[in-house]
């Protein structure tokens, strides 16, 4: 993909705590690594968590959409960008695209992110215009990102509940985004997990989990390779997450 302004990118190399045993990148880092290069653009356009902070806002991420083309290999190198899309009104969206250095496209995302204040409501960008910089007709993935209309909460389950470790949270005292998606796919048994690969991912966030909470998944098939996946919390006994996953078998 070829730099434009107001896009943002760094490289990477795939070291050894980021992948899994199929020595690929694992999921959990494809968002650590959106995150970090998100992170850093907000800095270098004045929307640090810092000033974020000062003024009692942060960003929540409502959804996200991935698409897994390959997962990259332990000791390869990768070049991460990020940019601003058009915003619409509460909604700032963001797409990511991860590249070779030879400019094969690894992974493509897009997301919604909502400005929440310091009591979670969400509020308008107004005031804060001068801080975005959007692309207008760049995208890694053109379709606004997934809404999960569905549920897979059901009756006939019965999900364990786990309790929220410190490990999961992040600076704003929520759990991590990333964390959802670890918790989603380390649902699925090994032996499914070694015999098939993750293409696409999409996430739907209801509501933010606190440290002092514990949570539960519901899962089904919603097609063939295709799992629909309710994470929820014991203590609001309400649904956090919506999380779709589609595999194909390992060849």
């Amino acid at each position: 993909m070829q730099q434009r302004e107001n896009t943002f990118h760094d490289h990477f190399e795939i070291t050894s705590y980021m992948v899994d045993e199929k020595q690929r990148l694992s999921p959990i880092f494809i968002f650590y690594l959106m995150q970090d290069i998100a992170v850093r653009h907000c800095a270098i356009t004045g929307a640090s968590w810092e000033f974020m902070h000062e003024h009692q806002l942060f960003w929540a991420l409502s959804r996200t959409e991935v698409e897994i083309v390959r997962r990259p290999n332990w000791h390869e190198q990768i070049e991460v960008t990020t940019w601003e899309k058009k915003p619409n009104y509460l909604i700032q969206p963001r797409d990511h695209q991860i590249e070779t250095l030879d400019g094969e496209t690894l992974v493509r995302s897009t997301s919604n992110w909502v400005l929440l204040d310091a009591e979670g409501k969400p509020r308008t960008l107004e005031g804060f215009e001068h801080l975005l910089h959007p692309q207008l007709d760049l995208h890694a993935i053109e379709r606004p990102a997934a809404r999960l209309r569905e549920s897979a909460i059901s009756d006939e389950q019965q999900p364990l509940f786990k309790p929220v470790l410190f490990s999961h949270l992040d600076m704003n005292h929520h759990v991590n985004n990333a964390s959802y998606v670890l918790w989603a796919i380390d649902d699925f048994d090994k032996e499914f997990l070694r015999s098939h690969e993750l293409t696409s991912l999409s996430l739907n966030f209801i509501q933010q989990m606190r440290g002092d909470d514990s949570y539960g998944i519901y899962r089904k098939e919603i097609a063939p390779g295709q799992f629909l996946s309710s994470i929820v919390s014991m203590n609001e006994k309400v649904e956090v997450c919506r999380v779709r996953t589609t595999w194909k078998e390992e060849e």
